[in-house]
């Protein structure tokens, strides 16, 4: 583990960050007492938050099970002792995705390895650190969050990521939609990229918030937002996926979200601002926005 740690921290000062901007909230003496929490959760630019993540705590992460199949990548996502979990957009049981289809055969879920690593006494496992957005953003807002990773009912260490840049000359560091290779070669053909994280106190759930996960997702989300002074939305990944530059992927997108919406194709998404909030003249209101 000390290894993946320094060869991520390596990875990064290559990718153009040879500093982190680190900031550490605390919180009350008894928060402040208590023992690290077991779950890191965090917003989702890209790759390089996973990388600081790694390289600070030495965090494992829940992965696309698809990953483990990828030359040097997955050897790293076994090592660390990631979490394999395959997305289903009808379920809202991990912290990225979905479990797989269950069978009386099948291996523990997902969703049950999360639990089993957050009840263990401490130092068991590394961290582990989720993205409960389920998919990366560009940070200018956050989007639902997925459960998983507050089913458990344990305290949980939420950690905010932001990713500024230049919108005249710059590059945009993060890694919405579109081809990885053009966001690395990006990213390193830029002289300097900024990364500013923000540990904030250990969130500890209330007994309301323990028997509801869905409330205490929603809780830590807005803690969250308020932190990167953003607004929350009631979007999903799937709503991102009608921007995927793949044609396979538009089309799976639209057909999720018509099962959504009861078989009728949703209205497209208007928007009132640009990446930079800039007006964009013409517009109505945006759709699907929750209240913070």
């Amino acid at each position: 583990m000390g290894g993946a740690r320094v060869f991520a921290r390596t990875l990064l000062f290559f990718y153009g960050f040879p500093w982190v901007y680190v900031t550490y909230v605390k919180g009350d003496e008894q928060q402040q007492a208590a023992p690290p929490a077991p779950i890191i959760v965090c917003n989702h630019l890209g790759f390089a938050e996973t990388l600081y993540l790694l390289a600070d705590s030495g965090c494992c992460f829940i992965s696309k099970g698809a990953n483990r199949s990828l030359p040097f990548i997955g050897r790293v996502i076994e090592v660390i002792q990631c979490v394999q979990v395959f997305r289903r957009p009808d379920s809202d049981s991990t912290a990225g995705g979905g479990d797989g289809d269950k069978k009386a055969d099948a291996p523990p879920s997902a969703t049950q390895i999360v639990l089993d690593r957050a009840k263990d006494p401490p130092n068991t496992w590394p961290p582990l650190a989720t993205f409960p957005e389920g998919t990366t953003t560009n940070g200018r807002a956050l989007i639902d969050f997925r459960t998983g990773a507050f089913r458990a009912g344990t305290a949980v260490q939420p950690v905010v990521v932001k990713m500024p840049f230049s919108p005249i000359h710059g590059y945009d560091p993060t890694f919405t939609c579109g081809n990885i290779f053009h966001c690395v070669l990006g990213l390193m053909t830029q002289p300097m990229n900024h990364m500013h994280v923000t540990h904030l106190p250990i969130y500890t759930p209330t007994p309301a918030e323990q028997a509801d996960p869905r409330l205490y997702a929603d809780n830590v989300q807005k803690k969250m937002a308020e932190a990167m002074g953003v607004e929350t939305l009631h979007l999903s990944y799937v709503d991102k996926m009608q921007y995927e530059p793949s044609n396979v992927l538009r089309e799976k997108g639209r057909k999720m979200l018509m099962e959504e919406n009861g078989g009728v194709a949703p209205d497209e998404p208007v928007f009132t601002e640009d990446l930079f909030g800039r007006p964009i003249g013409g517009c109505g209101g945006g759709r699907r926005k929750k209240e913070v």
